[in-house]
């Protein structure tokens, strides 16, 4: 992401996750250290149960109307609810925000699988006829960004960022740099995941979920973790120019102040942390900053052992000895959202920044002995006016990535 001197803020936040319907319903969760909508996936005859986090009843219809809904995937309806709840509270409802001034960028990965897999099997076993038409759309992975579009009348650009854990991060630092470049004046930069049998068979295949101690898994940090607790839903936030915002009376709630992406190609836990602490460093250079100005980190830590290791070591090798910056890894209270979830830290970071609370990491309270400063409860945060959060996110397979939030002036 390019340095320029105009500030990126953050203007309206929306969920649609386990927790309930909305940003408050997400913080509640994570301020108490609250799992909610925990449910067992029992999968195929001899397949391990699998604990998931899942969005329980709601009411699409409330939020977007009746009209098509039976069309849509659930992961579709989640991001479409969310976005409405962003635009609102960034005051772009109604019409306000002009088509071709407002852009779309959306990051997911897997929302597509089972739609192409009940697809397949149907052509194949009863017959192409047999193919509803209305389900062609669905086994795309830009379908939920693009009914968003659709619905929203974006016309500036509309992309989907499928680039496995960091898809949330990179979002964010996608939209940033549109902005940047006058692409657009507004953005509604979201992600999204829906769990499905056919998502739970790449995350069993993958070996990323628990074969035993189900009671265990996904406490981030924890050297007893079992493995993900994977979850789904929606996050996203409004993004525009911080002087145009306040032009039109919107409230900043946040600044995007840098982004950076990387690459570690040899799958080591040094490897990986080495590149992770490379491109904090650069995002935090983007804006402006060194590892001596963080306050809080809010990190990607699962309760996956490879990578919470690779980030307790970044983690160590960054932030300056005895710095007492506090660090608290969200995935513990919502799961593993994978391409969800760097919009989630996103969401999570801009609401300690205006409430001054760090909230606490579901198994913090038993992590290594040389692990770094987790926050084990809700704390209040004394940092400094323009308080300075960083979010990291590392894939499975290398791809790295973070994003630096700040208060506003």
């Amino acid at each position: 992401m390019p340095k320029q001197h105009e500030p990126i803020v953050i203007t309206g936040l929306g969920a649609v996750s386990p927790c309930g319907l909305g940003a408050e319903a997400v913080w509640s969760a994570l301020e108490k250290g609250e799992r909610r909508g925990e449910v067992t996936e029992q999968g195929a005859p001899g397949e391990q149960p699998v604990q998931c986090l899942k969005v329980g009843e709601w009411r699409p219809a409330d939020l977007l109307g009746k009209r098509g809904l039976q069309y849509l995937r659930p992961s579709t309806q989640f991001l479409l609810g969310a976005s409405v709840l962003a635009v609102r509270e960034a005051g772009l409802a109604d019409g306000v925000a002009q088509p071709d001034d407002l852009g779309i960028t959306i990051g997911c990965n897997l929302v597509g699988l089972q739609s192409i897999s009940d697809y397949d099997y149907t052509a194949v076993k009863e017959g192409p006829q047999y193919v509803s038409p209305m389900e062609a759309p669905n086994t795309l992975a830009n379908a939920p960004a693009s009914h968003l579009a659709i619905r929203l009348k974006a016309r500036a650009f509309n992309t989907t960022i499928a680039t496995g854990q960091c898809a949330g991060l990179d979002t964010l630092g996608y939209a940033a740099k549109a902005l940047y470049e006058s692409r657009a004046r507004q953005v509604v930069a979201g992600a999204v995941e829906e769990l499905s049998s056919a998502a739970l068979w790449v995350y069993r295949n993958s070996q990323v979920l628990p074969l035993e101690r189900l009671e265990d898994v996904g406490r981030p940090f924890d050297p007893l973790s079992s493995g993900w607790l994977p979850g789904e839903g929606a996050a996203v936030l409004v993004l525009e120019r911080q002087n145009e915002a306040l032009e039109r009376g919107a409230h900043p709630l946040a600044e995007l102040a840098g982004w950076s992406s990387g690459f570690a190609p040899l799958q080591t836990t040094e490897k990986r942390a080495s590149v992770l602490v490379r491109v904090a460093r650069q995002a935090l250079a983007v804006a402006g900053l060194t590892p001596a100005d963080v306050d809080v980190v809010v990190s990607g830590a699962n309760g996956l052992q490879a990578q919470d290791q690779a980030e307790a070591l970044a983690l160590r090798d960054l932030l300056p000895k005895q710095s007492g910056v506090c660090v608290t890894a969200v995935k513990g209270t919502l799961g593993e959202t994978y391409g969800a979830s760097g919009l989630f830290q996103a969401l999570a970071a801009t609401s300690i920044i205006n409430r001054g609370i760090v909230p606490p990491t579901i198994g913090g309270d038993r992590q290594q002995e040389a692990a770094v400063n987790i926050s084990t409860d809700a704390r209040n945060w004394f940092g400094s006016k323009q308080g300075t959060v960083l979010l990291l996110a590392q894939d499975l397979f290398g791809s790295t990535s973070a994003v630096v939030l700040r208060g506003c002036q």
